[in-house]
């Protein structure tokens, strides 16, 4: 049994092989090109490819007073010497 996406190409490269509108040729080209653009993102890049949700998480965070009580209330806790 042969591979589904090697028949897939198969079809594709005969099709291109009749193919004969330049118009379409250049649409092929320029999909191929984004392509490997894509493909060639660095190792750098890619680390800042990581959504930055800082705003979203700080929003969501503590407010001053939620945190005052917070704090207030694990100093109480605190097993303290008398």
């Amino acid at each position: 049994m042969e591979n589904p996406i090697h028949e897939a190409k198969k079809e594709l490269i005969q099709w291109i092989k009749e193919m004969d509108d330049l118009e379409d040729i250049a649409e092929l080209l320029e999909i191929k090109n984004k392509k490997t653009a894509v493909d060639k993102v660095t190792e750098s890049q890619a680390e800042y490819a990581v959504k930055d949700d800082f705003d979203e998480r700080f929003a969501r965070g503590l407010s001053s007073e939620e945190s005052r009580k917070r704090t207030s209330e694990f100093i109480k806790n605190l097993p303290w010497k008398r």
